[in-house]
């Protein structure tokens, strides 16, 4: 393992320890029973200090427009499963999931409202897709390749980094769980982790996030590893869309379908059923990049902004996807890969 991933996961780790710590104070009530703090969990994607910053939008304007709510504390997970385990425990009032951790938690007895879920348009349906990347000269050309390689994913919990990966895999013949002996599985903790060990020689493959490698819709705009840095170019094989090729020394070769977008969760357990509501009324209308420049709370243009609306980096809001059953497609992916997550 890399001295700098080592490092991404101390950094980690520790943000959570303290963040986790300050949760045990509790949350304090108006007058009418609503809380005045929420705390707002999210699961690992990348880099936890980026993440402290990344909803300061979205955050800001449910404080301003949802009665009573004076403060609202985020916490970064270390792994996927914390995040279920704190709106379980009474400890997290708001998440941001991914499909899957979503489907996890409420299977294991989390009470969640879904709220809304993240779109990168306005009036586009809210999805993504999962990337397998691998260096340009591995010879890796295909899923079918990965027999016998070192393949990295995010998180066994990971929708895009785990379980629509495992869903590929089992069709391409291969055995992606822990104990497999067609491939060497590694969990990097993170989507920009499982970019970066197979950039850093640690994996010979890794599946992440689609924004992490391009930026969605607009496939041939630099993803969030290009923006900040970390990597020069990228070049798409399967679709030919590449980014910067001149300088690129990674290249997509497998994606998914599309998949059900993240969604937003309310703990129905500890935000009275008034609050939900209005919440999800402000979230589906006014958590969006056209009210957030129109309103102050960022600058620039919808194309070009310095707004936080998610971890992305380029979505432009929040709609309503009609509930839990929006995530029945991924309950149908469990059932096919037989993930341990799952069950």
């Amino acid at each position: 393992m890399s001295q700098k991933t080592r490092n991404f996961k101390l950094l980690t780790i520790l943000i959570a320890f303290l963040t986790l710590g300050a949760m045990a104070v509790g949350c304090g009530d108006d007058d009418e029973g609503r809380p005045s703090k929420l705390t707002f969990g999210q699961v690992p994607a990348e880099d936890a200090v980026g993440l402290e910053t990344a909803y300061s939008t979205t955050t800001q304007i449910l404080i301003d427009n949802v009665e009573g709510l004076e403060e609202i504390d985020m916490v970064v997970a270390t792994e996927y499963a914390g995040i279920a385990e704190g709106v379980i425990a009474g400890r997290i009032d708001i998440a941001q999931f991914g499909p899957f951790s979503y489907v996890i938690s409420t299977k294991n007895g989390a009470n969640l409202d879904v709220a809304g879920a993240l779109t990168r348009a306005k009036g586009a349906n809210p999805g993504y897709r999962s990337y397998l990347v691998t260096g340009k000269d591995s010879g890796i050309n295909d899923i079918s390749d990965l027999a016998g390689k070192t393949v990295c994913f995010v998180d066994p919990g990971s929708t895009s980094g785990f379980l629509f990966p495992s869903e590929g895999l089992l069709s391409a013949g291969l055995d992606p769980m822990e104990g497999s002996t067609d491939i060497t599985p590694i969990f990097a903790g993170g989507h920009d982790a499982s970019i970066l060990s197979v950039l850093n020689g640690d994996c010979d493959a890794g599946f992440a996030a689609d924004v992490f490698l391009k930026s969605q819709p607009g496939d041939d705009a630099p993803g969030i590893l290009q923006s900040g840095g970390d990597i020069d170019g990228i070049l798409d094989r399967v679709d030919g869309a590449d980014v910067n090729p001149e300088s690129a020394t990674l290249a997509i070769i497998w994606k998914t379908a599309i998949i059900a977008g993240s969604p937003l969760g309310l703990n129905a357990d500890t935000v009275p059923a008034d609050m939900i509501a209005e919440i999800t009324t402000v979230l589906k209308e006014k958590v969006n990049l056209d009210y957030a420049i129109a309103n102050g709370y960022c600058s620039g243009t919808v194309e070009e902004n310095d707004c936080k609306i998610g971890s992305g980096g380029s979505e432009w809001g929040y709609v309503d996807v009609g509930g839990d059953s929006y995530y029945d497609g991924v309950r149908q992916v469990c059932e096919v890969t037989g993930a341990t997550k799952c069950q």
